[in-house]
């Protein structure tokens, strides 16, 4: 029987086509061009236009609606009584799909999961529980790439960073006061894909992995380094 592969899907928040280098953006982006010329450029692929719905399409396979997000949960919130027991629009990744990661973790991988996830906001419709056996997840839809959001405290309908019970790790919930003191949502989220693939248990190795690093840039806030900034606003035309 032949090996079964190891998967890793890189997921950029809310990427323009012509965002990058090899679709003629004045912006550098060597490492994915280097991708898109010794890869496979889809550029007939389409997804949904905004974030939850591309992601639930993603995860399930089908059609955003069906899988129970025909609307983002942001936009839904302030027209519950609407939306209330349409199918459809629950607002989350529903049961009715079976989710990718479920899928291959029954079929005998081990199933890693970093970053922006946006396709429930609580614990039950969250990465452990939708098969993922390793997460670092930021549950809503956007938030400051430096873990400090003072211009969004309003925590009616756009959850902000700094509100509880969005962060979690492992399937529990953390204060996003205990993030890393130098956080910054790329390099975090990077580093911790890299850290739960190279600490798994001896069991875990003899697996085939799936994992799934979902980035919140370059998505709003537009926010990056200091020594990233500074280089554009030396030579803006940079490319």
């Amino acid at each position: 029987m032949s090996k079964r592969p190891n998967f890793l899907i890189i997921v950029a928040d809310d990427l323009g086509f012509s965002d990058l280098g090899c679709y003629g953006s004045e912006i550098n982006t060597p490492n994915l061009d280097k991708l898109a010329q010794g890869g496979v450029r889809m550029t007939n692929f389409h997804t949904a236009a905004a974030c939850s719905p591309t992601r639930s399409m993603l995860f399930s396979g089908t059609d955003n609606h069906i899988a129970g997000l025909g609307e983002m949960v942001e936009y839904m919130m302030p027209f519950e009584e609407y939306f209330k027991d349409k199918p459809g629009y629950e607002g989350y990744l529903n049961w009715r799909v079976a989710a990718l990661p479920e899928v291959l973790q029954d079929g005998g991988y081990h199933t890693i999961f970093s970053g922006k996830w946006h396709l429930g906001l609580t614990k039950e419709f969250s990465p452990s529980s939708r098969g993922f056996s390793k997460d670092f997840t930021f549950l809503p839809g956007a938030g400051n790439h430096f873990g400090y959001e003072p211009q969004l405290q309003d925590d009616v309908y756009f959850p902000a960073l700094t509100s509880k019970g969005h962060w979690m790790e492992d399937g529990a919930g953390f204060d996003h006061e205990d993030l890393p003191k130098d956080f910054y949502s790329t390099t975090t989220f990077t580093d911790k894909m890299l850290d739960k693939l190279k600490f798994r248990t001896e069991e875990e190795k003899q697996k085939p992995f799936f994992a799934t690093l979902a980035f919140t840039a370059p998505h709003w806030p537009l926010q990056a380094p200091g020594h990233v900034v500074d280089k554009y606003r030396r030579c803006p035309s940079l490319c």
